[in-house]
């Protein structure tokens, strides 16, 4: 296991004070936790989770990749791409959590990279309640389906400390604080000066610390759905959608399995 999961994953003390949590079970590390006890404790936690967590270790990336694969719709580079991500990996861990003494216990999946070199973190999957919720708080948005199949493994995903991808339930607050943001600013233009509406722009990326975002761009369908453009809030800036095959350069991808797989490739 990554060195950072290790000391990111260790709670709290008098000798840890720079822990992130005030409780930490390592499930996969715990063979004689039954599921009845925990599930009783840890009500996010998935019956599935909690059976990966009793596999060794090559089988929880082997059945985890499998799973990706399974879920995340047809694109011409995924397939390879993610065979290469998950042979990168050195292990996949169950963490149950508590963040506080008053908190509820939750439960990450820790992606673990090899040569001490990182890890990504993943929320329990989206419920099929939760998908709908997401729907109703964007009544006249259609998500793409990648998006909406990427929520079905994580529901909330990120890399070591970064705030990531927004969870369902976060979704419509945060998007009403972006355009509170976005109301004290001048007015958005693209590359070429047209103006932007910003209520068009969905973030569903938020990185930590700093004002960038990737967003969904409701007025932007580079292919059959909605494309998803980058804002910077140091430069009060977006993307440029009209720069040809340099997605990785402006930021503009033409679907949400792009930007994954941008997000995956990129560590540190």
């Amino acid at each position: 296991m990554d060195v950072h999961v290790i000391d990111y994953y260790r709670p709290y003390s008098d000798q840890h004070p720079e822990g992130h949590f005030h409780k930490v079970i390592a499930l996969h590390e715990a063979p004689d936790i039954d599921w009845e006890e925990i599930s009783q404790q840890v009500p996010r936690l998935t019956r599935g989770w909690y059976e990966l967590s009793r596999l060794k270790s090559q089988d929880r990336i082997d059945f985890t990749r499998d799973f990706w694969l399974s879920k995340i719709p047809f694109h011409p580079r995924l397939t390879n791409f993610l065979l290469g991500f998950f042979a990168s990996l050195d292990d996949i861990g169950v963490y149950i959590i508590q963040k506080k003494f008053e908190d509820p216990l939750d439960v990450h999946l820790v992606y673990s990279l090899t040569g001490d070199s990182g890890f990504f973190h993943g929320e329990v999957p989206a419920t099929t309640e939760e998908i709908i919720a997401l729907q109703k708080g964007f009544p006249e948005i259609i998500f793409p389906l990648d998006y909406v199949a990427f929520l079905e493994i994580h529901n909330g995903f990120a890399k070591w400390t970064d705030t990531g991808i927004t969870m369902t339930s976060k979704m419509l607050e945060n998007y009403r604080a972006f355009q509170n943001m976005l109301a004290n600013e001048d007015p958005l233009t693209s590359s070429k000066g047209e103006e932007i509406n910003p209520q068009t722009l969905i973030p569903f990326y938020e990185s930590y610390s700093m004002p960038f975002f990737q967003c969904f761009w409701a007025e932007w369908y580079p292919e059959v759905e909605m494309g998803n453009v980058y804002y910077s809030g140091l430069t009060k800036s977006v993307s440029d959608v009209y720069c040809p095959d340099c997605s990785t350069e402006t930021m503009a991808f033409p679907t949400f399995t792009d930007w994954l797989i941008f997000y995956l490739e990129k560590i540190g």
